[in-house]
């Protein structure tokens, strides 16, 4: 019944906002089915939803895109949008980036198998704690009252991370601790000002504590990405991820060029990323949450030992054996009602 009681919470969440969305998606269909829906869409064209990026912001102004479409002769029908779930839902996207632990979700709300394909952004959500406290551990703050920003996405790695090294129970509404949701970027500001015995934090939202010094970020720094790398007893494992590329199964068997090509625009994103990272970041502060050029500069620094992006979107079976494990914890942890995994699908990089 425990079990059941949580992933009820998730599913509600989630229903709400496709809900909320379909009936915005429904006034433009963005040319042809697929999507969410289940259909097999319009050879050529990718319809596509991601929230705001800066690397697709780089593709677009450099003109890397339109070459690459005009050269490929595919195009890419893009929707910005902070809630891609919802537009995928409604069957207005291909492809849609989203949580990997979040795909059985969206199956499950849209009634549609889908394939993962892509891996793109690394959960880079730390946990901080006022300056002056003496905790050292997520374990140390028990029975504490912990800011996060909702009951999902980074929340519910941090409760697999939980459950996995303490035998704890964190989530929303119960469990061993008392999360406060508040919004992203006041979620640092709380433990700063002592509102918080801890913060689950994403440092691009919450630069200005972290700059300043009136947080300190437990486990040396280290992201949910890096603790679950551990937990999964693989130390280089990039994951889990907060982006993936994704599309209903039907869509993506019936498009392989289109995958493909997909596959290829954003490697081609990573690669301008990696060879361009201080410039990005100047071009587009707005994506970081910075304004000023010391917060600039302390992305820039973070970046560079932190950095969030992937090596490669291209998946392998060891990466995937490795991030399918988090299924059978989120089970475990009480997050969810089943340990299987979503359809994962190998797409060879070009030679």
């Amino acid at each position: 019944m425990r079990v059941r009681r949580r992933a009820g919470i998730f599913r509600t969440l989630a229903l709400v906002s496709v809900l909320a969305l379909v009936a915005v998606a429904c006034g433009d269909d963005g040319g042809g089915g697929g999507g969410g829906g289940g259909g097999t869409g319009e050879d050529g064209v990718i319809r596509f939803t991601f929230a705001p990026d800066p690397v697709w912001d780089y593709l677009k102004d450099s003109g890397i895109r339109e070459e690459m479409e005009a050269e490929s002769g595919i195009r890419i029908i893009e929707q910005a949008s902070w809630d891609e779930f919802g537009l995928y839902a409604g069957g207005h996207a291909d492809i849609v980036s989203i949580a990997s632990f979040e795909v059985p979700l969206l199956e499950e709300e849209t009634g549609n198998p889908a394939t993962v394909f892509g891996k793109y952004n690394i959960d880079r959500s730390i946990l901080v704690v006022p300056a002056d406290s003496d905790a050292q551990t997520l374990e140390d703050l028990k029975g504490e009252k912990i800011a996060v920003w909702d009951s999902v996405s980074s929340t519910v790695v941090w409760g697999v991370l939980a459950n996995e090294m303490y035998g704890l129970d964190f989530r929303t509404g119960g469990g061993d601790f008392e999360l406060v949701v508040a919004d992203l970027t006041n979620t640092g500001a709380l433990a700063a000002d002592e509102e918080v015995a801890g913060a689950l934090v994403l440092p691009d939202f919450n630069v200005p504590p972290l700059l300043n010094g009136d947080v300190r970020v437990l486990y040396d720094g280290q992201t949910a990405a890096d603790l679950y790398a551990e937990v999964a007893g693989a130390p280089d494992h990039d994951g889990p991820m907060i982006n993936i590329f994704m599309a209903p199964t039907d869509w993506y068997d019936d498009h392989p060029e289109e995958v493909e090509f997909f596959l290829s625009m954003w490697e081609r994103g990573i690669e301008e990323w990696q060879a361009n990272q201080d410039t990005i970041i100047e071009s587009y502060p707005q994506h970081f949450a910075v304004e000023t050029q010391e917060e600039i500069q302390f992305i820039k620094d973070y970046m560079a030992d932190h950095d969030w992006f992937v090596e490669t979107v291209y998946l392998d079976d060891e990466w995937v054996a490795t991030e399918s494990s988090i299924f059978p914890m989120l089970a475990e942890a009480g997050l969810s009602d089943s340990e299987e995994s979503p359809r994962f699908d190998v797409v060879e990089a070009p030679a």
